[in-house]
Order: structure tokens, then C-alpha cells, then sequence
């Protein structure tokens, strides 16, 4: 028996809803930018057609933006991890993300906020490292300032403060 006409899916409808589902899946888990989630698509098979017709309605619709997807990142990444601008503008890039829209997330992280952050970290760090020689400590905690990407100077003026209120916790704020 035959089966009736209609039936049978349209092979172009039927990527359309697999490429959707598993770029909804994928959205579920976390938020992705719109080339990283074209290139995860690109990854499962997905053809590049229907990744962007898929991508335009997700847009139109407000489940990907990349503006807010990189001031989340930056808002999140910065508070919880302490990063410097640069190490944050180098993972928004690795995202496929446009120079301009990581130039607007960025902006809220300027010199003070960066001096800020660097000796928060400094300080979490100079309190694990506090018994050791004064030039161990401060090269330890300079190197895991320059690990998280802020610059040298940055990192060896952090390093020293947060050392010395350690070690003199009347210095301290």
C-alpha cells in the first residue's frame, strides 16, 4: 500500500527542524554567539544553508544576540574570574564576535576596574603564599597575574601591595 500523499516529510523542512532542535538543545545548555553557534552547527552536520536561515530566525526572535551575549560574557568573566581587558577581548574574538560589539563589552572594564581586579586576585593569591621568602611570593603571585593575561606592570604593582598588606595587615584597606 502506498502511503498517502503528504505524508512523507520534505527533505528541507525536515533539516530545518534537526538543525533547530539541536541548536535549541545547544542554547539550553549555555549561551552561545552567533559564529560559535554556526560553527557547532557546522560541527553536527548541519548544512550552511539551513545553519543560517536557523541563525536569522533565532535573531529575529531574540534567542541569539551578540551584543548581549558579549556584555554577559565580559560581565560574568570579569566579576568571577578577574580578568584583564585584553584576555576578555581575546575570548570574545576566539567567539567570532565583530571588533565593534567587543569594543562596547569591554567598555565598562577601564584601567581602575582592571587595577581593581588585579589586586583582588593578588590578594587571594598572597594569602596562600604568605610564608614564603618576600621574593618567592611576589613572583608567584606576579605569575598568576601575568597567566591571567594583565600586564607585567600591572601585575608586579598588585603583587607588591597585596604582599605587604599580608605580611602588614595594617596597611590594608
Amino acid at each position: 500500500m502506498e502511503p498517502p500523499v503528504g505524508s512523507e516529510p520534505e527533505p528541507a523542512a525536515d533539516a530545518y527542524a534537526v538543525t533547530r532542535e539541536i541548536a535549541l538543545r545547544a542554547l539550553d545548555r549555555r549561551a552561545y554567539g552567533r559564529a560559535e553557534l554556526a560553527q557547532y552547527l557546522a560541527r553536527k552536520g548541519a548544512e550552511h544553508g539551513v545553519i543560517e536561515q536557523v541563525l536569522r530566525r533565532f535573531e529575529e526572535v531574540g534567542l541569539i544576540n551578540d551584543a548581549a551575549f558579549a556584555d554577559q560574557w565580559v560581565e560574568t568573566r570579569q566579576r568571577g574570574r578577574l580578568l584583564p581587558r585584553r584576555t576578555l577581548i581575546a575570548e570574545l574574538r576566539r567567539k567570532g564576535l565583530d571588533d565593534d560589539v567587543i569594543a562596547r563589552a569591554v567598555e565598562p572594564v577601564d584601567q581602575a576596574v582592571e587595577a581593581a581586579s588585579a589586586l583582588e586576585l593578588a590578594r587571594r593569591k598572597a594569602r596562600s603564599v604568605a610564608g614564603l621568602e618576600r621574593e618567592v611570593a611576589l613572583r608567584r603571585i606576579a605569575g598568576t597575574l601575568g597567566r591571567r593575561g594583565y600586564s607585567g606592570e600591572l601585575a608586579w604593582s598588585a603583587s607588591r601591595q597585596a604582599l605587604d598588606e599580608v605580611t602588614n595587615p595594617d596597611l590594608g584597606s
